[in-house]
């Protein structure tokens, strides 16, 4: 064989090998998410994750690519039969609290809500792979969890344009019918950051019938076109302090076919936050809205009837003395 040629094939070997190489020390760009119908949703972070308390989530790590060149993130597909990982939490690998024992070809941890600190706190997740006995990573990589609490809220009237009088704290009144207000919702959800700091929520209407001296005479029941409900998606979150017109006339009700004193009540019901709903989808279980309906979740609106003035008397000129 001719000297050029022995060189091109020593090229071309070596052009081979840096190629390989090269594709070895590359990781997915996403690993595929099996409680999600096997979405890619699972990518390396950039911040720490932000989990509502009481729900748990799974943290997956990436194989060596030197080990497992061919691994895409589908599931076990190219991982190497003898890579094992281990995860615990806590200030290092070596020393932390034990999550998930060395395990072949199981590149990811559950952590269960139980694991997790109280809300306010971090937990520190450390994993590490080992290919033998003997040969293992004993520094791993960490990410960080902050636990936040659940989304919690205020409901005020906004009594716009100074439009209502102001008969107690969230209790409102006006002669006549026919009017609305806004809402102002006030949200919390403490150690949150933009621009997670969105929310949904519930609110619910009952309408009244009174007697001028105060007696209910039409039961309360729920008046629907006067309820209000924001759903849990980017789309329709909203910011704390947001406000929302009622979206129907508050008109009275008729006690036998006549107008009465009526009485308007909303409450707000129940509320979730973007980081509450990713959490519930994190844990792989149903999105739940959590319940409210404290003293600072209610306002009240009355609707008087306004009065009608009686005939004047007076002692008439033809009053016999």
């Amino acid at each position: 064989m001719k000297k050029s040629t022995l060189m091109k094939l020593a090229l071309t070997m070596v052009a081979i090998f840096v190629m390989v190489g090269a594709q070895a020390q590359t990781y997915p760009a996403a690993i595929q998410d099996p409680a999600h119908a096997n979405a890619l949703n699972y990518v390396v972070p950039t911040e720490t994750t932000y989990q509502t308390t009481g729900l748990g989530l799974t943290l997956y790590v990436a194989p060596d690519p030197v080990y497992s060149p061919l691994y895409n993130g589908v599931g076990v597909v190219g991982i190497n039969a003898s890579s094992a990982w281990r995860w615990v939490y806590g200030v290092d690998f070596l020393t932390g609290t034990l999550i998930k024992d060395w395990t072949v070809l199981q590149n990811y941890a559950a952590i269960p809500a139980g694991t997790l600190p109280a809300a306010g706190s971090t937990l520190n997740v450390w994993a590490a792979e080992r290919q033998s006995g003997a040969c293992a990573d004993n520094i791993g990589k960490n990410h960080v969890i902050t636990v936040l609490p659940v989304p919690s809220a205020t409901l005020d009237g906004a009594n716009t344009a100074a439009a209502w009088s102001v008969a107690a704290a969230n209790e409102f009144y006006r002669c006549g019918e026919g009017y609305v207000d806004d809402l102002t919702l006030n949200f919390a959800e403490a150690g949150v950051i933009a621009p997670y700091n969105r929310y949904a929520y519930t609110i619910t209407a009952t309408v009244a019938g009174y007697d001028a001296t105060g007696v209910e005479v039409v039961a309360a029941v729920p008046s629907l076109p006067h309820g209000i409900s924001v759903g849990a998606a980017d789309a329709t979150f909203v910011l704390s302090g947001s406000t929302v017109v009622i979206p129907a006339n508050m008109d009275y009700v008729q006690d036998g076919g006549v107008d009465v004193r009526t009485k308007y009540v909303f409450t707000l019901a129940t509320v979730a936050s973007k980081t509450s709903t990713l959490s519930h989808y994190r844990a792989g279980v149903a999105n739940a809205f959590y319940a409210e309906a404290g003293a600072n979740d209610i306002v009240t609106y009355w609707l008087n009837l306004p009065p009608v003035t009686g005939p004047i008397y007076h002692i008439p000129n033809n009053f016999a003395l």
